[in-house]
């Protein structure tokens, strides 16, 4: 029996990560194809494949962690949304500095600065908009955030 479930298990994850890869696949291809379109120069595919390769290793945690952080913030009374303006800002800001960085170091890709900031406007008003829908954590000193609290103990 614990042989089927280690096979189970494994199947789970392989779909998972299939779905995963598959997911990814489609958003880098439709990234470069953006990015093509604004300019993007590259010597060579390997240059090209380690380009978004260096980029979806470093955007998804970025990303999380600016989340992470506004939803803090809200939780601490500091901001008023997670969805708002400051959103919006950090994360075209945060796409922009993102691919100036990566750009700086691989000689072998360019992308034109009005390109990257094009891309980081249209990628952070995507993401901003596919975020209100979101709901919002609960603020400190509410009832909600105390009966939060209280299950995490």
């Amino acid at each position: 029996m614990k042989g089927k479930i280690k096979i189970k298990e494994i199947k789970t994850l392989s779909i998972g990560a299939l779905i995963i890869s598959v997911i990814l696949l489609v958003f880098t291809s439709l990234e470069f194809v953006f990015l093509k379109i604004l300019g993007l120069h590259y010597e060579s595919l390997s240059s090209l494949l380690f380009f978004f390769g260096v980029y979806l290793v470093l955007e998804i945690p970025i990303n999380l962690f600016l989340k992470s952080l506004l939803k803090a913030l809200v939780t601490l009374n500091f901001i008023k949304s997670s969805k708002g303006f400051i959103e919006l800002i950090l994360n075209i800001a945060s796409t922009f500095v993102l691919l100036k960085v990566i750009t700086q170091f691989i000689d072998t890709v360019s992308i034109s600065q009005i390109g990257i900031l094009i891309f980081s406007l249209i990628t952070g008003l995507i993401g901003w908009l596919a975020i209100q829908n979101d709901s919002e954590p609960p603020k400190r000193g509410t009832k909600e955030f105390e009966n939060f609290k209280k299950r995490g103990k």
